[in-house]
């Protein structure tokens, strides 16, 4: 006799990343570096380091979420139950315990961790990228206990410059130096903190608790090039690469360059360096480099002996037609300007020579001309008669022209070891941390915190940048598996469901390829999902619209083969075969709402290795 079937019920939560997380969790011991940093733990069966990694994966699930709601969201995604935890341990009162005792111990576990991540990734710390952002916060802040400089890496929040155009916000500094695009350094300062000395800093404490190369090079921004920033690297015979700011010597420099230029004296070097969109134009189409080295000596008194520095002049042929272009509108609107004032003074409210000069002034600068005309005011306010003539500024002109798409590059690191092309190419990898600086504010989030004590921000910082390193990490790992792969023919999608074009990052794109397809393939390693709450096709339906504004990275499977078709269904195979395996999994299988293809990554990021 046949028994009846028994129907089962399962209940489906979206658990995002977590899975895989979590597994990288383990491999980097993010619990156990912030458990050994800490002297008290919580009154429950779980220490503070396992409840924190709950924060971080909401950080990594792009839907950051207040401590007060971190117990509900936890829950309704399955986070307790892959941490193997009770969700009512994350209350905010607990969590906010955890952040101001992991606040004080900041650098002992990052550098744990990133001990952990260079010795399983092989990180290449060749060359790190520098920069720095400013994070603006909205609210009142409880600061009475917390002085400038009084606790280390706790930010006085406070007005400072913003790089976002953001203000009279109070905010604090955040500085990164990166290895490629993964993080591994960060340092919180006080919201009025200006760039000088910050990656010189970052450096020093890097060197001081990790082994780096004796021939790393830092590549940062023009704070970089200051001159007791420059004397400190070649006293440590440090390597910079750097673009360096037009002060007056620079200046000088530039013109007597030129001129030695002009006469025959020095000549121009053609670089072969084509950035990967140039290269998808016709050749006739494509900037063209070149560049001039004249000889320069860094003199250090203090020590009473001098470095020998490489000044790079670099002209690009497309920097030097644009500014030709901004130059001739701003004279086309300067002369309107001019032409539109000549008619009104003497007239209505023009009838002073403080307000007309100051008309002009205006209207010239608002036209950005300024520089580019001379201009002369005669008459008397008595009789009326003003009269406004004026003549293009020659001398100031050829002056610019001189200037047009050059740029100044410096470093203290000798040709043989770093070419001129070498010198180009490396720098334009600099926005590789911006990217990064890009991914912390979104789609990761370091705003909003929802807290207002400087102590528990400093603390929840040093959480997102954890979220970040997972990130990045994984981005590593699928540019390595892609790299050199001629299988992965396209990959990129041409139209969403919308009907228009959208935006494709890459970064944003091979993170959701790593999570939806390589999960099982690239570790093999992630602990099975004990319970029953999995339903993998319903995980990756989760998303937003937008790739390009790095939310919804959920939302599309990405299709992968070549023309033919057989390795995409081959690595199918092997994905299904491998996640089947997996110990829990009733059945699984691919969903997929449109067909996509990202040859965009393939061709514009190359698919390299960080």
């Amino acid at each position: 006799m046949n028994k009846p079937k028994t129907a089962t019920e399962y209940e489906t939560v979206q658990i995002g990343a977590a899975l895989l997380a979590r597994a990288l969790f383990k491999e980097l011991g993010v619990a156990s570096a912030i458990d050994r940093s800490i002297a008290s733990q919580p009154e429950v069966e779980a220490t503070y380091g396992h409840l924190l990694q709950a924060v971080i994966l909401n950080r990594l699930t792009f839907d950051p979420q207040p401590l007060y709601r971190m117990s509900e969201w936890a829950a309704q995604h399955g986070i307790d139950d892959l941490l193997g935890i009770d969700a009512a341990w994350l209350d905010d009162d607990r969590l906010g315990a955890a952040l101001d005792a992991i606040a004080t111990h900041q650098i002992e576990i990052w550098v744990a961790i990133l001990k952990r991540a260079r010795q399983r990734f092989k990180l290449p710390l060749e060359e790190l990228h520098g920069d720095t952002t400013s994070i603006y916060f909205e609210g009142e802040f409880d600061q009475t206990n917390v002085k400038p400089g009084q606790i280390e890496r706790v930010p006085h929040l406070c007005i400072g410059y913003n790089k976002d155009g953001q203000r009279d916000k109070k905010q604090m500094v955040l500085s990164l130096l990166c290895a490629g695009r993964v993080p591994v350094w960060f340092s919180p300062w006080d919201g009025d903190r200006n760039d000088s000395g910050v990656c010189l800093h970052d450096l020093k404490e890097l060197r001081r608790r990790l082994l780096l190369p004796e021939n790393a090079l830092m590549i940062g921004d023009s704070k970089v090039c200051q001159r007791e920033t420059m004397l400190e690297l070649c006293r440590h015979n440090w390597r910079f690469l750097a673009p360096h700011p037009w002060t007056p010597t620079a200046k000088a420099a530039w013109r007597e360059t030129w001129e030695k230029i002009e006469g025959g004296l020095l000549t121009w070097r053609l670089l072969d360096y084509l950035s990967q969109n140039e290269a998808r134009k016709a050749t006739e189409k494509q900037a063209k480099y070149r560049a001039c080295e004249p000889p320069y000596r860094l003199d250090d008194q203090q020590f009473k002996t001098s470095y020998q520095l490489r000044w790079l002049f670099v002209h690009s042929s497309r920097g030097a037609e644009s500014a030709a272009k901004q130059r001739e509108k701003a004279l086309v609107a300067g002369l309107a300007a001019l032409s539109r004032l000549s008619g009104l003074v003497g007239k209505y409210h023009y009838r002073k020579r403080e307000t007309i000069t100051k008309r002009v002034d205006r209207d010239l600068a608002k036209a950005k001309a300024s520089a580019y005309f001379k201009y002369t005011l005669t008459g008397t306010e008595g009789e009326r008669d003003w009269r406004l003539q004026w003549e293009r500024d020659q001398a100031a002109i050829a002056e610019e022209i001189k200037f047009d798409g050059i740029s100044l590059m410096c470093t203290n690191t000798p040709e043989s070891d770093l070419s001129a092309n070498e010198v180009v190419s490396k720098y334009k990898e600099q926005i590789k941390v911006e990217q990064t600086i890009d991914f912390i504010k979104s789609p990761v989030e370091l705003r909003p915190t929802w807290l207002h004590n400087p102590k528990r921000i400093a603390g929840l910082t040093l959480l997102i940048m954890i979220a970040v390193l997972v990130a990045m990490l994984l981005e590593y790992q699928v540019r390595r598996l892609l790299w050199g792969n001629t299988h992965l023919i396209k990959l990129g999608p041409q139209e969403l469901s919308s009907g228009g074009p959208v935006g494709i990052d890459g970064r944003v794109l091979l993170f959701t390829l790593l999570v939806s397809l390589l999960t099982a393939v690239i570790f093999g390693l992630a602990p099975a999902w004990q319970t029953s709450k999995l339903n993998l096709t319903e995980a990756l339906k989760e998303g937003g619209r937008n790739a390009s504004a790095g939310r919804g990275w959920m939302r599309n499977l990405l299709v992968i083969g070549d023309p033919e078709g057989r390795q995409q269904r081959a690595f199918y195979e092997q994905v299904l075969s491998r996640i089947e395996s997996l110990s829990g999994v009733q059945a699984a299988g691919f969903w997929c709402k449109n067909s996509l293809t990202i040859q965009d990554i393939v061709e514009k990021e190359s698919c390299k290795p960080l």
